[in-house]
């Protein structure tokens, strides 16, 4: 089974650098661009099945890909970004002003901390497991499953999966519409690449 992971396309709220979770913010013109492009480079992979996150940003990014080959998206929560809970829709700065030091000390170990009220990386990296396990029952023969959901999401799972150390998790880059592969193959899950954005070069404005 091979599975395309694909970010959503820029929001508005990406374009003002806010801490995005479970909040809804729509995508932007760029962000449209983006997922057509995404839409475009995946076309010819023989996609059997497509879903996504049941927050807007992915789901109508989901829809423009789907689209390409006929199929509609299947949302579930399981693809949510990080829940942020009180830091929700707020930037670094803002955070900063009223939390002090707590933000420094959720970014040093986020697989322990979180934002008040929200997840922590180990959460939402197990609920990201659980939904990449279910596709392995699901589609056992070498099929081919994209997905779209969020940074910090599809970073937990990527991370997860190469056995990377806790500090080098925010090394991980996920651009808006990148795309990552994960097979998995003889009872193994193997990263192919992640973050890829060739298919982005062309300006989107």
């Amino acid at each position: 089974m091979e599975l395309y992971l694909i970010r959503h396309g820029e929001t508005e709220s990406n374009i003002e650098k806010r801490y995005l979770g479970w909040t809804e913010s729509p995508l932007s013109e760029k962000g449209l661009c983006q997922a057509e492009k995404a839409g475009h480079i995946l076309a010819d992979k023989q996609i059997n099945a497509i879903y996504c996150s049941d927050l807007s940003r992915a789901s109508h990014t989901a829809q423009i890909i789907g689209r390409h080959y006929c199929l509609k998206p299947e949302t579930t929560p399981l693809l949510r970004e990080i829940n942020f809970g009180q830091w929700e829709g707020l930037t670094y700065k803002e955070i900063e002003a009223s939390w002090g030091s707590q933000v420094s000390c959720w970014l040093d170990n986020p697989f322990h901390k979180s934002a008040p009220g929200g997840e922590t990386v180990k959460e939402v990296g197990e609920r990201m497991q659980i939904f990449f396990r279910r596709l392995i029952k699901q589609y056992p023969d070498g099929q081919r499953v994209a997905a779209v959901s969020h940074g910090g999401s599809i970073r937990a799972l990527l991370h997860s999966i190469m056995g990377l150390s806790r500090k080098s998790f925010w090394d991980i880059k996920i651009d808006n519409a990148s795309i990552s592969l994960v097979r998995f193959e003889d009872g193994e899950s193997r990263v192919i690449y992640y973050n890829r954005t060739e298919h982005l070069q062309s300006e989107c404005h």
